[in-house]
């Protein structure tokens, strides 16, 4: 029995290398030549040659916006900084919050900000938590333009924000 399976496997390797050696290419090298591109061939893009570059087009600049404030918001911020300064409190925080947001300047809205956390911690804006003023933060930063958010003075503003979410986060916890 074990004859016959010694056997029987080099049979099987005997065949297996006469199949090897007979399926193996000749050592002969055999290049085959590409016909070359006929010089007027179209491609995808047929109006553009090798190495050419279309001319620059100048699209139409925007009309950059300019945040000029009227005399009835500049009234409406005098008049909330003025009711916040003279009692601070949810309502007056709000007030405020939201006329800096509404004049659509990063800047504005950051010293409203600053402003707001010096009365929080000072102790005279005792009226909200530090939870609901993270959020009252938050949501009237998504009042400000898109523009406003992603321009210089916004980067500062969204890193004055992550300080006081920061700041009122650990304060929240004790």
């Amino acid at each position: 029995m074990v004859t016959f399976l010694i056997t029987s496997v080099l049979l099987v390797g005997l065949v297996a290398i006469a199949i090897y050696f007979w399926q193996k290419p000749a050592n002969t090298s055999h290049t085959i030549e590409l016909p070359s591109p006929p010089r007027d061939v179209k491609g995808l893009f047929s109006d553009f040659t090798l190495n050419e570059l279309r001319p620059g087009t100048t699209p139409d600049k925007l009309p950059e916006k300019t945040n000029q404030v009227d005399n009835e918001d500049f009234e409406q911020a005098i008049a909330a900084i003025r009711a916040f300064q003279q009692l601070p409190d949810r309502n007056s925080t709000t007030q405020l919050l939201h006329v800096a947001a509404l004049t659509d300047n990063a800047k504005s809205y950051g010293r409203a900000i600053e402003l707001v956390l010096m009365s929080w911690r000072d102790g005279s804006l005792s009226d909200i938590s530090a939870k609901d003023l993270q959020t009252l933060f938050n949501s009237e930063y998504w009042v400000l333009s898109s523009r406003t958010r992603t321009s210089g003075a916004g980067f500062v503003l969204k890193q004055t924000l992550a300080n006081a979410t920061r700041e009122l986060e650990v304060t929240s916890h004790y």
